[in-house]
């Protein structure tokens, strides 16, 4: 077992455990774009029949998420005694950007597994760790080593391969390159806008996890409340942008108009508590109980969840090239944090080598006192 700190002392993380609560958490994760379209869709499994609202509903769904996240914390705050050390944790810029900015990613990210396929969608958002790596190199001035600039690269190449713009088969060609976006399928009459929106939610979220690099020191869970009510800002502000450009002539599509039925509130409560409460419960979980590098890596499981969703329940594709998009994308972000989760197990071997090898000097030292 690891050793870590709470915060008020000793903890022993239970690595076992955190690894099965990191999966739960990043399964729930994964199932966003199951309960997205349930909640949304005429016809759960045909995007072409359309939506029983307006094209911004996919961010209002964000809005509902973020609020029971909000719920969430404040119950956990009061459960844990905790709202002194609320009161006391100073509001920072970083804070309510890094909370502001989740909620605009999960917002666009909604919105693109709505008008786009599930696999683009997923495959886009998770730009977000190089978009990180980049922020913090150019105004933390953290360098970038060489490992990181060809993942930046791979997932680049990653995204061309998702987008089919480059692959086999492209262009009519056995391998080639063709980019000439491809704006509407039947399936997806808002295809192209779908891929922007997912690119969008990428930048956010590299835009949150560069701004939560902040303020390490604050309690997760006073700084949880804070993050989720900024998350609730800044997906209502994504929310009221689309819904206001249903005034504009030719655009009346982006008008909420929410008009569900029961099985779409069905689906709108389950996105709202498994992919909201029960994820980050069990994200909480798995952060007090994994090192920061296995953590990053195990949430990577969220994309071949979201993958198979798109693939079993919705029959969407997946070519040769789409794998070959996960496989770059999911590389470049997740190699730098197994080679630090490699790294951190060979620190604690060393360590525990040198402990146990100072404890046998010091028992010898005593024998030999003692003659």
């Amino acid at each position: 077992m690891g050793n870590g700190k709470d915060g008020s002392g000793s903890y022993e993380m239970r690595l076992g455990f955190g690894t099965i609560a990191m999966l739960i958490s990043a399964t729930g994760m994964g199932l966003v774009p199951l309960f997205s379209r349930w909640a949304t869709r005429t016809d759960m499994f045909d995007g072409a029949a359309g939506f029983n609202a307006g094209d911004s509903i996919g961010a209002l769904m964000a809005v509902g998420r973020m609020g029971m996240g909000v719920l969430f914390f404040l119950i956990l705050m009061v459960a844990t005694h905790k709202v002194h050390v609320f009161k006391k944790l100073k509001l920072t810029p970083a804070i309510a950007l890094g909370g502001l900015m989740i909620g605009m990613s999960l917002a666009c990210y909604v919105t693109s597994t709505l008008l786009t396929t599930v696999s683009n969608a997923v495959l886009f958002i998770y730009i977000g760790p190089v978009i990180c790596v980049l922020l913090a190199r150019i105004f933390r001035k953290e360098p970038m080593s060489p490992l990181q600039w060809i993942c930046l690269g791979a997932v680049f190449i990653g995204m061309l391969f998702g987008e089919g713009l480059l692959g086999f088969g492209v262009g009519g060609q056995a391998f080639g390159f063709d980019f000439n976006l491809v704006p509407s399928t039947p399936e997806f009459p808002m295809k192209g806008i779908g891929d922007a929106f997912g690119i969008a939610s990428g930048f956010f979220y590299g835009a949150s996890m560069f701004f939560n690099g902040y303020r390490k020191d604050a309690d997760t869970t006073a700084r949880g409340v804070w993050n989720f009510i900024f998350a609730v800002i800044g997906a209502g502000a994504i929310t009221i942008v689309l819904n206001s450009l249903g005034a504009t002539p030719g655009m009346e599509n982006w008008a909420l108009n929410v008009h569900f039925t029961t099985f779409n509130w069905i689906g709108a409560v389950l996105l709202w508590i498994i992919c909201g409460p029960i994820a980050l419960g069990f994200l909480l979980v798995a952060g007090r109980n994994l090192p920061a590098a296995d953590y990053g890596t195990i949430a990577y499981w969220e994309v071949p969840v979201a993958l198979f969703c798109g693939l079993v329940v919705f029959g969407e594709p997946f070519t040769i090239n789409t794998a070959l998009g996960a496989i770059l994308i999911i590389g470049g972000g997740a190699i730098p944090s197994i080679k630090g989760m490699v790294a951190g197990r060979k620190q604690k071997q060393r360590e525990e080598i040198s402990e146990n090898l100072a404890a046998r000097l010091e028992e010898e030292a005593d024998k030999e006192n003692l003659r």
